[in-house]
Formats: structure tokens, sequence, C-alpha cells
């Protein structure tokens, strides 16, 4: 009986309930979804493969949440290791029947039983696990601010390489995903400013330089984003002068969300066609048939969910475990972002799904692993503060 309650107290009530409440939002949101799906995809039943990849992801998040999360430290190495082994595949086996081409990219291996496997969602883990490992043996090795340059230079060598291969899938999502977890690790890691002023200093730079091009030297910036990368720029910068092609799926968006109003439209009244509605565009199907009130709702419950990850964070105080749920507070913000913000037109599309809501088999049980080690952490954390009194 003292087994399983101990068990039972390394969960976190309060983001079991939040998770609880996504799952709910997810299954709804599918199943209103599903009848707008067209050709052979609309005959599969995601309401039901959701609840298994559910199901699955629980069974997974049960299993992390009993590791001793610091043993990461030791093989980390191996970890990240084996996500660009995986990567690597992708590139080595391109155009195989192992790995072909699923919406104009190469980065899903496909098996005869599992399915597809996303090896890129798994590098994600891996990364903000090799990151925070990284970061707080060098802190702990160094004085502070001692050999900034040295810990600058492992963490962007940690990130180039699965970012590189992964962008060649091509799959700029999960690209920037990575970037903005390099940035978070950037800000916690104790750099020195001038080091933090230098590298942002260069991002802002680079915005500024890419809507220049974009308004002024137009042919020059096709050199840098060719083919598929600058269609969906024009898309998502022109959207209305591209309506019938590169934007469609976009002004389609627009219109359905605007359709919604205040209260929606209702199951099965959705009048616009949209793409994707079940995956990247699920926050359409929820704002177009709940309306404003529907999707403030989704809002308000990943805003709490996001406010008890931070509370986690700074309750943690292992500088390793605090690095761990920081890096996963900034990829599931970034996604949200991300996400209602490409279907708005306020952001580009990228293909990134709302966490834990959008239907997807290895997102959703990366993001759920991840959730279990985020609760290992803080109840450890938790028995550790006890032990201390």
């Amino acid at each position: 009986m003292n087994r399983f309650k101990s068990f039972t107290q390394r969960y976190d009530n309060t983001l079991l309930f939040l998770l609880g409440c996504l799952m709910v939002v997810s299954v709804i949101a599918i199943y209103t979804a599903q009848p707008f799906l067209q050709g052979a995809i609309s005959e599969i039943n995601f309401m039901a493969k959701q609840i298994q990849w559910y199901i699955i992801g629980f069974i997974a998040l049960s299993v992390v949440i009993l590791i001793d999360y610091e043993q990461l430290k030791r093989f980390h190495w191996y970890l990240y290791g084996a996500g660009i082994v995986s990567l690597i595949g992708l590139v080595v086996l391109r155009g195989t029947p192992l790995v072909a081409n699923i919406k104009g990219a190469y980065g899903w291996y496909q098996f005869p039983v599992i399915g597809t496997v996303q090896p890129a969602e798994f590098m994600k883990f891996f990364l903000i696990v090799s990151l925070a490992a990284v970061i707080s043996e060098h802190n702990a090795r160094y004085v502070q601010h001692e050999r900034d340059f040295l810990l600058l230079v492992k963490m962007v060598a940690l990130t180039l390489l699965p970012l590189a291969l992964i962008i060649i899938q091509p799959d700029l999502g999960i690209g920037l995903i990575l970037c903005v977890i390099l940035a978070c690790a950037m800000l916690l890691s104790g750099l020195n400013w001038k080091w933090l002023l230098t590298m942002f200093g260069l991002l802002a730079v680079a915005i500024v330089g890419f809507f220049y091009l974009f308004y002024f030297q137009n042919d020059l910036l096709a050199t840098f984003f060719p083919g598929h990368a600058m269609n969906r720029i024009m898309a998502w910068l022109q959207p209305f002068e591209y309506a019938d092609d590169l934007s469609y799926q976009l002004v389609q968006s627009i219109n359905a969300i605007g359709s919604g109003q205040m209260f929606g439209v209702g199951y099965g009244k959705l009048q616009v066609s949209v793409p994707e509605l079940h995956t990247d565009f699920i926050f359409t199907a929820i704002s177009a048939h709940y309306g404003f009130i529907g999707a403030a709702v989704v809002l308000i419950i990943l805003f709490l969910f996001i406010y008890r990850l931070i509370q986690i964070a700074l309750e943690t105080a292992d500088p390793f475990g605090t690095y761990i749920v920081t890096g996963y507070v900034a990829m599931f913000t970034f996604q949200i972002f991300q996400n209602i913000g490409m279907t708005m037109g306020v952001l580009p599309i990228t293909g990134l799904p709302l966490p834990f809501i959008s239907y997807g088999g290895s997102t959703m049980i990366v993001n759920l692993v991840g959730l279990g080690l985020i609760m290992a952490i803080a109840s450890q954390s938790r028995i550790s503060m006890f032990d201390e009194d």
C-alpha cells in the first residue's frame, strides 16, 4: 500500500488535471473535424486513434516518472547519438519504401505494423536533456563566467548537427524548435551578457535583413529560400494575392476562424474547407465550431499548463532539472504561439502541431514522455526538500 501511495505521489495532480482537459479538447476537436476530411484519410477514425496514442503515451509517462532523472547525465550522449543516427538514416534511406516522401518531406520511417515514426520529434527530447547536462556539468567545473566561449561552442555544436539534418528533410518547424531550445539554454546557462547580446544581435540583424530582401530584393531572397520554402514565405506575407494557390490553406483557415464569431457555427455546420483540419489546423476547427468562447477556453487551459511548468522550474533546486523543465517550457510555449499564429496568418505556416491537441502519434508520445520527466523532476525535488528539513 505504501509503495502504491509513493508511486501515485510522483504524479503532479495539477498537470494531470490540465492534461485531462487537453485530452477532452483534443478528442472533441478531432471528432468535430472528422466529417470535413477528404480523400482516403476520411475513412480513418482519428478520434479513436488519438485516444490510443494518449493511452500509449500515458503508459510511457508512467514509466518515465519512475526513473531517477539525474542518471540521464550518465548516458545522455547515448540518447543524443541514437537521435543523430536515426536522422542520418533518413538521409541514407531517402526515397526507399522505408523513408518515402510524405507531404513533401522525407522525415518519417514507415514500418509495416507500427506505422510512421518521426525521429525529429524524439530529437527534441534528446537535445533538451543533452543541453541541460552539458550546461550543468560545465558550470560545475568552471567558475561562473569563466570560459564562456567554450560553453557557447558546446551548446551551438550540439544543436547544429541535428538542425542541419532536420532542415534538409525539409522540416522548418522542428528546426525552429531546436533554435528556440538553444536560445533558452543560452539565456539560462549563465553566459556573460556580452555573448548574449552578440548572439541575439545577430538574430535581430538576420530578421531585419530577411524583411528587407523580401520587400526590396525578392529575387535574391529566393536564392536563400528556394522552391517550397519561398512559396511558404509568399503565402504568409501576401496571402490574399495567392488565395487560389500558395496560400489557399491559410486563407481558408482565416475565413473559417472568422465564421465562428462569438459562439461558433456548431457541429457539422462548417462551410469552409480547410486541409489538415485534424492536425496542424486543429485550432481552426475549434475556433470555427465553438467560436471565440471555445477558443478562449482552450487558450486558458494552455496558459495554466505553461504556468504550472514554470512553477515547477522555479521550485526545482537542482540546476540540471531546472534546465530540462525550462527547455520544455520554451518548446511548448513556442509551439502554442506558432501553431495558433499560423492558423490566423500572424506567423508563417511551419507544420507544427498544437501540443496535446493536434492528432499525431510520435508527437503525442514524445510530449507525454517529456511530461513524465518533468513530473519525475518535480517529485524528486519535493523529496529532496523534505529530506533537508
